[in-house]
């Protein structure tokens, strides 16, 4: 079965970043992607950095950076869903 693996680092920023979800499979996932996405969206963020900081590797095309802001754009969309929804609720009422 496949699994979306972090290194400590990058599930703390992750976690922190109220990032994380749990898909219907209970795998867990970037928020709002499939588990499928957030692999690949996860790679292709280690291979990008990897290459702009001098590693060896094949540049990303073209079609790779435009599937990766696409995808960040649905993350950062269900990411920010769930910052106001834990905002809503779990503020104190005001009496």
């Amino acid at each position: 079965m496949t699994e979306l693996v972090f290194t400590a680092e990058e599930e703390a920023r992750y976690r922190a970043d109220l990032s994380l979800s749990t898909d219907k499979d209970g795998k867990t996932v970037l928020a709002g992607l499939t588990l499928d996405e957030s692999i690949w969206l996860v790679g292709h963020n280690r291979r990008d950095v990897h290459y702009r900081t001098g590693g060896s590797g094949e540049r990303p095309t073209l079609d790779d950076k435009r599937r990766a802001v696409e995808l960040r754009e649905k993350h950062e969309q269900a990411r920010l869903r769930t910052i106001g929804f834990r905002n809503h609720v779990l503020r104190p009422k005001k009496t």
